[in-house]
C-alpha cells in the first residue's frame, strides 16, 4: 500500500472521529443554545431546529453509520478496483462539508459541535489534497467535476440518512 492509498483508506476514520463529536454533542448543544439560536438566526431556526430537536441522538448515529458504511464501501471498492474518481468525489464533498462547519462556527460566534473535529480533520485534507495535487494523481479539471458530483451525491445522501434516522426514532417510538 502506497502513501496515497493509506491516504484513502483513512478518510472514513476521519469522517467517524468528525461526526463522534457531532453524535455526542449536538443534542446538548441544541438545548443549550436553542434561545440563542432563534434570536440570532430566526428564519433558519424556524426550519432547521424543529428538525434537529425531532431527531434522537441514536437516530442522528443511524444517519451517520448509513454515511459511514456508504463512504468505507466507495473506499474499499476504490482501493480494491485502484480507481479514485468516486472516492475523491466523496472526499471532496466531505472537505467542503468541513468547510461549511468553520463558516457555521465564524457565523454563530460559539463553539458548535463540529468545530474541534472540523479543523483537524481540515488539515487531514489539506494534506490529502496536496499529495493529490503534488503526485498529479488527478488533474485539477477532475477535482473541480468530482467536487460538484460529489456534493448533489452527498446532499442527496443526507436527506435519505437523515429520513432514515427519523424512521428509526417514529418505529422506536411505535414499539415502545
Amino acid at each position: 500500500m502506497d502513501s496515497f492509498q493509506l491516504l484513502v483508506c483513512l478518510l472514513p476514520v476521519v469522517f467517524m472521529l468528525h461526526d463522534l463529536e457531532e453524535i455526542i454533542f449536538l443534542k446538548t448543544w441544541i438545548t443549550q443554545n436553542k434561545e440563542y439560536i432563534k434570536k440570532r438566526f430566526p428564519r433558519i431556526s424556524e426550519k432547521m431546529l424543529p428538525r434537529l430537536e425531532r431527531l434522537s441522538t441514536e437516530g442522528f448515529a443511524l444517519a451517520v453509520a448509513e454515511e459511514f458504511v456508504l463512504l468505507s464501501m466507495v473506499t474499499f471498492v476504490s482501493v480494491f478496483i485502484g480507481s479514485y474518481y468516486l472516492w475523491l468525489s466523496f472526499f471532496m464533498a466531505f472537505a467542503t462539508h468541513l468547510v461549511m462547519h468553520l463558516v457555521q462556527w465564524l457565523v454563530v460566534r460559539r463553539y458548535i459541535p463540529v468545530v474541534v473535529t472540523s479543523l483537524l480533520a481540515l488539515a487531514y485534507c489539506i494534506y490529502t489534497l496536496d499529495v493529490v495535487v503534488e503526485q498529479s494523481i488527478f488533474q485539477v479539471s477532475e477535482i473541480v467535476i468530482c467536487t460538484a458530483i460529489g456534493i448533489v451525491l452527498a446532499s442527496f445522501n443526507l436527506v435519505f440518512a437523515h429520513k432514515l434516522g427519523e424512521r428509526f426514532d417514529a418505529w422506536v417510538k411505535r414499539n415502545r
